[in-house]
């Protein structure tokens, strides 16, 4: 199964978060392998770096943290997968003309919406409600 899961999905899976639980059930129910692309790695450094920020965590948990994520990516669960910036931007661009005006779409979640209809992922993980419902709209099976 091709999936795509947003930052905010990926992020359950390493931090103690509210979602956290669900997160996992769902990766277990359905194993896959996960693209993650440059943003992701991005914002998923930068979640980790809030949390550090927030006292949630300290510099050696996010580093080990951090080692996990590259575990992953060793295992192949996590696939590092660039996509071209032309096409993520072209496709974002229409996503927002598309689903912005009723859904009030943020940028990053059209840029995410936009990588997995890029890498023709059937299914896409999140747990942001307006993420989720331009994904289910473009006709990518949302989960949990």
């Amino acid at each position: 199964m091709l999936a795509f899961a947003d930052t905010g999905f990926i992020a359950s899976l390493y931090l103690k978060e509210s979602t956290s639980a669900q997160a996992r059930k769902t990766i277990q129910a359905a194993p896959v392998v996960l693209p993650i692309t440059p943003l992701a790695m991005l914002e998923l450094r930068n979640a980790f770096n809030r949390s550090v920020q927030r006292q949630l965590i300290t510099l050696a948990q996010r580093d080990a943290l951090w080692q996990d994520v590259e575990t992953d990516i060793a295992s192949g669960f996590l696939v590092l997968t660039p996509v071209t910036s032309e096409e993520l931007h072209t496709k974002a661009r229409q996503l927002s003309d598309r689903y912005t005006p009723t859904l009030g779409t943020r940028s990053l979640d059209l840029l995410h919406v936009a990588a997995a209809l890029v890498l023709k992922a059937k299914d896409f993980f999140s747990f942001d409600d307006r993420q989720r419902k331009a994904a289910a709209s473009e006709g990518l099976k949302v989960k949990p």
